[in-house]
């Protein structure tokens, strides 16, 4: 066949073309693929990098904290404690276990020569301990095995000796098993002692022993450091150094990718440009930088995201979007975040409820030390009473005597109510019936005071399982509270409201309102606005609701004024009578600025400004009624 004819100028086209276009399109594609994975390989190097310097952080807050508690612990131990160590030993004795409990297992007291005189664990630090006040990740060994400690020393203030108080956490494998929540994420820790390095804990095979060079370029700088050759079968790696009483090199903090995930992405990218190629240059291009913003824009998330949670903002989530791996890094990303802000909320959660026991502790040993004078006090106050002839003045003396004994008797067993509050004993009542006998009871406090009463029902008749007492004392409690900020002339409103599966009842005032910086301390216990009074009214409120699984809320009342909403869950109802269906708990005249759970929490939510349809019904008290309060279930005024 000859070149000249038919086929083969065609051949010969089609030859030019492929010579003139393959070129550049392989060039192009080359070139474009280089971009890619280099671009890939940067951003995951920096993720790297922030997850190594997320490592050290966390490991240096540590330290702050053990800084912190030691601090602490010493001017407790330096008012109980003699000056010998056995009077040392045994003043600590008792917060061994709520150290340990928190992870600080290593306590020890040492001299000024670094000599240890006491310790919990058998830890040997390398160095000699020195006789001042720092903090640091200790290299050591512990039972024979080498282990790096995140902790601090302080200067124990007892005697005229020079002894010194450590207080340490010993990363173990439930430390740095708590820090690796991404799969593909390779987490290693090493102890260094000199030029050598100890493996402490291992999530894969992927790194090797790091290298003199490496040690040596770790300990130059506070910053973490990028391998682009790493040790072992890392795709890439980023070392941070952890360091020591001395500022050197006591442990290494590895974070690695393994070669199957790194390269897995760049063979779609390669795949995909050859496909591209055979479209067009165009197409190629515009995949090209489609596919790349694919891989970028995720990891600068992750990047970003590691940064916020390093910063301490939990809260920090990333889109779950890009390829499969990329989505799974995200997907486990924000899962470790999740876990992380649920355990600073259980830890919160913890730390009141122990706060709480210690209170009931603490309230039983006075109660106990308190009310045996009280009861000697008023026993001889009876017996000069009886058996002396007393003039006017005198006799005033003893009734003196005696409201004082019965005051702080009843501050006493306030405290204790509290400590220790009673179980429910529940029933199934309507919510009116409480809010009823409270009308009842104020009406003559309520027109001595010239206050008005109005009770807005939209519940329709909701009921709740509740212990009926309970529940009148917290709405009692709120009502009373409402009636001591507003003057003369002032008012306050109980408005109930009803969902199929709740009842909610507000106690709103026109008083001057609670400031913005109180909701946050106002359900706490003995905190208090007023000159007199021990501060467990709102309390005791938050206890009683939270006995029942239900919510307060300090909400803002439209127009000025407080409003303190609690809510329950509704109880099976009687058959209702004809008329409207009340909506829901949906109140008009409340605005949520800050929300108290009987947990502690803070909520923002918005209640909507219209009003609740169904039957409702507003009876008010005005002056024109009795002015004496009945005795008996006054004892709360």
């Amino acid at each position: 066949m000859s070149w000249r004819g038919p086929w083969p100028v065609r051949l010969r086209l089609i030859l030019a073309f492929l010579f003139v276009g393959v070129p550049p399109m392989l060039g192009a594609a080359y070139l474009a693929s280089r971009l890619i994975s280099g671009s890939f390989e940067r951003n995951v190097g920096q993720w790297l990098t922030e997850t190594a310097r997320f490592v050290v952080v966390e490991i240096m807050d540590r330290e702050d904290d053990a800084a912190q508690i030691a601090t602490t612990l010493t001017g407790a131990v330096s008012q109980t404690a003699n000056e010998t160590v056995e009077g040392l030993k045994a003043a600590l004795k008792p917060h061994e276990p709520i150290l340990a409990a928190d992870g600080f297992d290593v306590l020890m007291i040492y001299d000024a020569s670094g000599a240890i005189l006491y310790s919990t664990l058998p830890f040997a630090p390398t160095k000699k301990l020195r006789p001042a006040a720092t903090r640091a990740t200790f290299g050591g060994t512990l039972d024979g095995k080498p282990v790096l400690v995140a902790g601090a020393t302080v200067k124990l203030s007892v005697g005229a000796g020079s002894l010194f108080l450590f207080l340490g956490d010993a990363l173990d494998t439930a430390t740095f098993s708590s820090l690796k929540a991404v799969p593909s994420l390779q987490l290693d820790f090493f102890a260094v002692r000199g030029n050598e390095a100890f493996k402490l804990y291992e999530s894969s095979n992927l790194a090797a022993m790091p290298t003199p060079a490496i040690l040596q370029q770790v300990a130059s700088t506070d910053d973490p450091v990028a391998l682009e050759n790493p040790p072992g079968d890392a795709f890439l790696a980023a070392v941070a150094g952890l360091k020591d009483q001395d500022g050197e090199l006591s442990g290494i903090v590895f974070c690695g990718v393994g070669s199957e995930d790194g390269l897995d992405g760049q063979d779609q990218q390669l795949h995909l440009l050859w496909a591209v190629f055979l479209f067009g240059a165009l197409i190629f291009v515009l995949a090209g930088a489609f596919v790349s913003a694919r891989f970028v824009k995720p990891l600068r998330a992750l990047s970003q995201g590691v940064r916020s949670v390093a910063s301490g903002d939990f809260s920090q989530r990333v889109p779950e979007a890009g390829d499969k791996e990329t989505v799974e890094l995200a997907a486990r990303f924000n899962a470790m975040a999740a876990e992380l802000e649920a355990a600073r909320g259980r830890e919160s959660e913890l730390r009141r409820k122990e706060r709480l026991s210690t209170l009931g502790e603490a309230a039983m040993v006075i109660a106990h030390e308190v009310r045996n004078p009280l009861g000697i006090i008023k026993t001889s106050s009876d017996l000069v009473r009886s058996r002396a002839k007393l003039g006017p003045k005198e006799e005033q003396l003893l009734d003196y005597v005696t409201e004082e004994v019965h005051r702080i008797d009843n501050l006493l067993t306030e405290v204790l109510d509290f400590a220790h509050p009673k179980e429910p004993r529940r029933s199934v009542f309507a919510l009116r019936e409480p809010v009823d006998r409270i009308q009842g009871f104020l009406a003559p406090e309520m027109a001595r005071k010239g206050l008005l009463l109005a009770i807005e029902d939209h519940a329709d008749g909701a009921r709740v399982s509740a212990d009926r007492d309970q529940i009148y004392e917290a709405l009692l409690n709120l009502v009373i509270n409402a009636m001591d900020v507003v003057g003369r002339g002032g008012r306050v409103v109980v408005r109930m409201a009803a969902t199929p599966g709740s009842v909610s009842v507000d106690v709103a005032d026109n008083g001057p309102g609670v400031k913005p910086e109180l909701r946050a301390r106002i359900f706490n216990p003995f905190f208090t606005t007023k000159a007199k009074g021990t501060g467990l009214g709102l309390a005791k409120v938050a206890t009683v609701v939270e006995a029942h699984q239900g919510l307060v809320e300090c909400l803002e009342e439209q127009g000025g004024g407080a409003c303190f909403r609690v809510t329950l869950p509704r109880a099976g109802d009687a058959p209702r009578t004809a008329g409207p269906e009340a909506t829901g708990p949906k109140i008009a005249g409340a605005k949520t600025v800050g929300a108290k759970t009987a947990e502690g929490k803070t909520a923002e939510a918005e209640t909507a400004g219209t009003k609740t349809a169904g039957v409702r019904t507003t009876d008010s008290m005005t002056a024109g009624e009795d002015a004496d309060i009945p005795q008996g279930e006054g004892a709360q005024l």
